[in-house]
């Protein structure tokens, strides 16, 4: 029985950290979202930010 609580217990701490990531990658994507849709247009909207070479 002890192994079965073992495995339970691995299995549980991986769906803690697979939970983690989901709610950080969340939290990551909608402060994408929200900064792009707040932030001042810019001024030279058609120019490339890369330097032409």
């Amino acid at each position: 029985m002890s192994a079965v609580r073992a495995a339970h217990g691995r299995l549980g701490e991986s769906l803690e950290i697979l939970g983690l990531r989901v709610v950080l990658l969340a939290y990551w994507g909608t402060v994408s979202v929200l900064t792009r849709r707040c932030a001042k247009p810019s001024a030279y909207r058609g120019e490339s930010v890369r330097p032409r070479s």
